[in-house]
């Protein structure tokens, strides 16, 4: 009996598997599962990475030039700058947005230069854009291609011509998307039990920080705050999964947020800001020299002017590009609305008239005693003044930078 008994339990001893077997499968099923990152997030990181490598090598002949010279007035006097191009204080100057207040604060709190700021605020728009894509397609379709597909566009459009990127309106757009992901996310929200305001979403927090956003929309670029808003109206039509009705109050409430943040905004009224002026109020640019002079870094100029002096000359991409490292210019090529009209023409007719060959030296030097003019920016095909000594050319285009004697 006592033999029975011994090969029995051997025999079920074999037929158990090994412990070690046992233990490895339990630590498996134990185990959390491998994470692996989307598509969406592996090629919008690569695509971001490399758009924001391109963002420091754009040259500050136009957009990036406009937006490094508004940082550069800020910096200066952050409560009172200065129009962006011209050297007068700036009255109601719509360049004088949120988005341009935090870069200029920025500026000053790092001491960064108004370039190096305006190329890493580059980076942080694709940011914003690129996680606004995914927020709203993920709120849309479960389909994890839908943005994929999506970074092909971006990627050309920005590709295409990094030197005109518009910086406010990539932040703008990039503010939009969240704030549309945002508000379909409240809107289909369906209250739940213990809920103290049952079948009232948005709550009153959630109405006002959304209207907050759609008047900051409206400050930076106000041409896209009228699609923002289209398109939240058209969430919460469609995405409202209780009564519509008892949730017009808040979302009303939102829309008086947005006009009060645009209407009071301290350095112009996001309501009635001027428009920027037509073609025909703008000074044109040399129509030989506009082409070569776009890709034109100008270092060779600005190494030479310091912030904060005047200088003349009718080359739209020559005056970003001395705007954005600090100086200013005599009459922009664009200038700013809020700059009054009388004002504009005058100075676009000084340089006209100081640039002609037949106009006396003695008018030249009155035009530069009266606007402070000490540096001049000259094509191939001006004449160089009597009283004006050459520091510095550009054998690309031809220009020369000249010194004007003091009167």
């Amino acid at each position: 009996m006592p033999l029975f008994s011994a090969a029995s339990a051997a025999s079920a001893a074999a037929d158990l598997p090994p412990a070690a077997t046992v233990g490895d499968g339990a630590e498996k099923a134990a185990r959390p599962p491998l994470w692996l990152p989307s598509p969406y997030l592996v090629l919008g990181g690569l695509l971001w990475a490399v758009l924001s490598a391109a963002a420091w090598q754009a040259p500050l002949c136009c957009e990036a030039g406009l937006q490094a010279a508004v940082v550069e007035r800020l910096r200066v006097n952050l409560l009172h700058p200065a129009f962006p191009m011209t050297d007068l204080p700036a009255v109601a100057s719509a360049h004088y947005s949120p988005y341009a207040l935090l870069q200029g604060l920025a500026a000053r709190a790092t001491g960064l230069s108004g370039p190096s700021v305006v190329a890493l605020a580059a980076s942080v728009n694709l940011l914003l854009l690129l996680t606004g894509i995914g927020r709203l397609t993920r709120l849309l379709t479960p389909n994890r291609w839908v943005p994929v597909l999506l970074l092909v566009p971006l990627g050309l459009i920005h590709w295409a011509d990094p030197a005109r990127w518009s910086a406010p309106t990539t932040f703008a757009v990039a503010v939009t998307l969240h704030l549309w992901a945002w508000t379909g996310r409240v809107a289909a929200r369906v209250a739940e039990r213990g809920d103290p305001a049952p079948r009232r979403t948005p709550r009153w927090f959630e109405a006002a920080a959304i209207g907050v956003l759609l008047g900051l929309v409206l400050l930076v670029h106000p041409q896209t705050a009228i699609g923002a808003a289209i398109g939240c109206l058209t969430l919460i039509a469609f995405r409202t999964r209780t009564r519509i009705r008892p949730t017009v109050w808040r979302w009303a409430f939102a829309g008086v947020c947005a006009v009060t943040v645009a209407a009071l905004w301290p350095y112009y009224n996001g309501l009635t800001a001027p428009r920027v002026p037509t073609d025909s109020q703008t000074t044109a640019p040399p129509a030989a020299e506009g082409v070569k002079a776009a890709g034109e870094p100008y270092s060779w100029a600005t190494a030479y002017v310091p912030a904060g002096e005047v200088v003349l000359t009718d080359s739209r991409p020559a005056m970003y590009a001395l705007a954005g490292h600090g100086a200013y210019v005599l009459a922009d090529a664009l200038p700013d609305a809020g700059l009054a009209t009388t004002e504009r023409r005058e100075r676009s007719r000084a340089v006209a008239a100081y640039l002609n060959m037949s106009t006396p030296q003695d008018r030249r030097d009155g035009i530069t005693a009266r606007y402070g003019v000490r540096w001049l920016l000259l094509t191939r095909h001006q004449r160089l003044p009597e009283n004006a000594t050459v520091l510095a050319f550009s054998p690309r285009t031809g220009e020369v930078l000249a010194r004007v004697a003091a009167g």
